[in-house]
């Protein structure tokens, strides 16, 4: 009986999923047949790449042909493109979703929305992703489902009202895709998650902001989506590879610049199928495009050979050799990317500029007027003296608030101050009953301050129940309680240092968000004209890899690098050993 009850559950699981994914499918079939319209608005919002860091800090890159954001998003848009065709799968969106993939992505690569998570995180307000940065601004900043129906209203005077409503509600499954990207996981198989709605999609967004590495959980809702995760790891492993050859950040054990491909890497690569003769020329010619073409050619076939419709997968050799240079890039090149005076100087950086817009809206007390600064002529007047000034920039975003934008990150505040309080209860509670002391948090140029402050300000409180018994069968329900507690307090107005009122929140997350959006140039010129850099410091800051002589010396990791680059290389070597059984 128990045996006949699997079977009918699976079967009926099997048939949701068949359904979702049908339906998944014709939604995607109809967005195609306007794939034009959708990509005009959509790259309206995606120019800044071309001044963006990919893995070499663009501030210290040396050579034209580096990798920057752009010419990683045209690389994956034709690498999935590619696979979609082998595989049958909707080429025109898959090719949309690739080249938009990263209109998020912040200022020096995955180091600035690090960085200004740390400022959220002191604060207590969650974190940025680039995912999620990219979906929200586009969806609720820029409107863009309003912008793409009126393009497709211009483009097709005979449309049907009924035929723009389902465009428009089928419009999310892009912005899903987007959101739903994260290439850093060593995933093995990618499965759709076809039952997803887009009231999911929206909650997924919500949480990426107010829960820290949610992004990493996410299963795209379509198998396009779903195969951008695996095309983002095709297109950077090989580029990584060229990029820190390239730049000189590949050393040998005197730390004399290497400019070939070593023998570490020919291993990799003869495995993958590269020839002896294709490697030697590409070192003797010092021209490794070919290589790079190669991989990526290898990679491509071996997915569409071994994927369906609805399951992204390579073979289980290719996708350890894929581990092994993504392995193998990450101690060579990527951990290189951030060096001690990158960390000395951006964070604290970051965390000024942010304080100091805070100001700016408090001080002229224009906070409560921006859900509708859109349409609020007067704001702009009133802020005239900011311009020609460095805070320009921030003006003009601000004057550009509309209410969905707003009342989005409104409920960002509220719902990451919530999870913030919960996660920092959980920790002390944690220690108090382990009995153990809590060390400060810390990292070379993060400020975690305030957030320390707070878990020992709940290791005391928790301190002082235990001695009274109240934490014996303390539960979630507890936990809701004391979460709610302070919220109320915080929300009264009463003053705990470790707290910043409602008001400076938001003030915060507005400032940050502003600052998400700038590229490597526009980031740069900002301290320079702010004064918060020297002329001196931008010369050190701006130092090609290739130029700086003890290059290892001078590196400090993200905390954030070590535990991905870990987490690949403990996958790498877990695949290796299901593959021997």
């Amino acid at each position: 009986m128990i045996k006949t009850n699997i079977q009918i559950n699976n079967t009926k699981e099997k048939f949701i999923d068949t359904k979702g994914y049908l339906s998944k499918a014709i939604q995607i079939k109809r967005l195609a047949k306007y794939a034009n319209e959708i990509d005009m608005v959509l790259t309206k919002y995606s120019k800044k790449s071309c001044d963006e860091t990919m893995m070499v800090k663009g501030t210290r890159k040396s050579n034209a042909q580096t990798t920057n954001r752009k010419i990683h998003t045209e690389d994956l848009e034709k690498t999935v493109a590619q696979i979609a065709k082998g595989l049958g799968l909707n080429v025109e969106i898959i090719k949309i979703m690739g080249k938009h993939h990263d209109t998020g992505h912040t200022f020096l690569g995955h180091s600035g929305e690090w960085w200004i998570s740390n400022v959220l995180e002191d604060y207590g307000l969650g974190c940025f992703c680039h995912n999620t940065l990219g979906a929200s601004e586009l969806i609720y900043t820029h409107q863009i489902y309003d912008e793409i129906i009126k393009k497709v209203k211009v483009h097709n005077p005979q449309i049907k009202s009924k035929e723009l409503a389902r465009i428009r509600r089928s419009l999310w499954l892009i912005m899903d895709a987007i959101n739903g990207h994260n290439g850093e996981m060593p995933d093995k198989i990618f499965i759709p998650e076809f039952t997803k709605t887009e009231q999911d999609f929206e909650t997924e967004m919500l949480k990426c902001y107010t829960t820290p590495k949610y992004d990493r959980k996410i299963k795209p809702a379509t198998s396009e989506g779903n195969l951008m995760r695996l095309g983002d790891k095709i297109s950077y492993a090989p580029l990584d590879m060229i990029d820190g050859l390239q730049e000189g950040m590949i050393r040998d054990e005197n730390g004399q610049i290497i400019d070939y491909l070593d023998e570490d890497y020919r291993t990799i690569l003869t495995k993958i199928g590269i020839t002896k003769e294709e490697f030697d020329m590409a070192n003797s010619k010092k021209d490794y495009i070919h290589i790079v073409e190669r991989i990526r050619e290898i990679f491509i076939n071996d997915v569409i050979k071994n994927s369906t419709k609805r399951k992204i997968k390579m073979s289980d050799e290719m996708m350890i050799l894929m581990g092994e240079l993504i392995d193998c890039n990450n101690i060579k090149a990527v951990r290189k990317v951030v060096l001690t005076e990158d960390k000395q100087t951006y964070p604290p950086a970051i965390r000024q500029l942010i304080n100091g817009y805070k100001e700016i809206l408090l001080e002229n007390q224009i906070l409560s007027r921006l859900p509708n600064a859109n349409t609020d002529i007067k704001i702009n007047q009133e802020l005239e003296r900011y311009k020609n000034t460095p805070h320009e920039g921030f003006i003009n975003y601000i004057c550009k608030t509309n209410p969905e934008d707003y009342a989005f990150y409104d409920k960002i505040v509220e719902e990451a101050t919530k999870q913030s309080i919960q996660d920092e209860l959980t920790l002390a509670r944690t220690y108090v009953e382990k009995r153990e002391l809590y060390q400060d948090k810390k990292e070379l140029g993060l400020d975690y301050t305030a957030k320390n402050s707070r878990i020992k300000q709940y290791i005391q409180y928790y301190e002082s129940q235990i001695q009274k018994g109240n934490l014996v069968g303390y539960g979630e329900q507890d936990l809701q309680e004391d979460t709610q507690a302070i919220l109320t307090s915080i929300k009264s107005g009463k003053h705990n240092p470790n707290y910043l009122s409602k008001e400076e929140r938001m003030a915060i997350m507005i400032g940050a968000k502003y600052l998400s959006t700038l590229n490597d140039t526009e980031f740069m010129q900002l301290l320079q004209d702010t004064n918060i850099i020297s002329k001196e410091q931008y010369n050190s800051l701006t130092r090609k890899y290739k130029d700086i002589p003890n290059l290892d010396d001078e590196v400090s990791e993200h905390e954030n690098f070590k535990e991905i680059s870990t987490m690949q290389k403990k996958a790498t070597k877990r695949y290796k050993e299901e593959a021997q059984i």
